[in-house]
């Protein structure tokens, strides 16, 4: 089986589960399923709103008011597991308070932890390149200066590096010539 016909069976797979098994799991828990979307609204407005790769500050703000939401699922599994359940405990401030607040602590750590890495990685640099120069110093008192790429040139050898240069730039504005041209015509 070629990697098109196991990538279009894994295609098929997922159009199953979305449009078969989905619908199913949510009409069988249904007040589940709408205390967890009426709890974790604002991790799905991060989801949509987020548009990094990873969607980190969905996930972030995701974890945490899913650790929110759960208390009050687990409340309602083991309590009166209705739709009267559901809007009982939606009823109450407290319920709605701690799965918003447990998203806003999730906003609250995109917002603080990006400056606190920035930080953090901008000492680990500077501790690394005074350890890269430490080295060098060590090498160069060691080898000497040609270590450090220091070397003199000779004139022979600076002569041959600007004949390549000039013969870089004329290619190069032969190329841009070309573009031109290609642009215009």
């Amino acid at each position: 089986m070629s990697d098109e016909q196991q990538a279009g069976g894994n295609a098929r797979g997922k159009v199953i589960i979305s449009w078969v098994v989905a619908p199913m799991v949510v009409f069988a828990f249904f007040p589940t399923v709408l205390l967890m979307v009426i709890g974790m609204a604002p991790s799905i407005v991060a989801f949509i709103v987020d548009k990094r790769p990873g969607k980190v500050t969905a996930r972030a703000i995701g974890y945490l008011n899913l650790a929110g939401c759960l208390p009050y699922a687990i409340k309602l599994w083991t309590g009166q597991n209705t739709l009267t359940g559901v809007l009982s405990l939606l009823g109450e401030p407290s319920a709605l308070m701690v799965m918003y607040s447990s998203a806003a602590m999730g906003w609250m750590l995109n917002f603080i932890m990006a400056p606190i890495m920035t930080a953090y990685l901008a000492v680990q640099y500077e501790v690394k390149a005074r350890s890269i120069g430490n080295r060098q110093a060590e090498l160069i008192k060691e080898w000497g200066g040609e270590v450090k790429g220091q070397a003199t040139m000779r004139t022979t050898d600076a002569s041959q590096q600007a004949g390549v240069v000039a013969a870089f730039d004329e290619e190069e504005k032969e190329a841009a010539a070309f573009d031109e041209k290609a642009e215009n015509g």
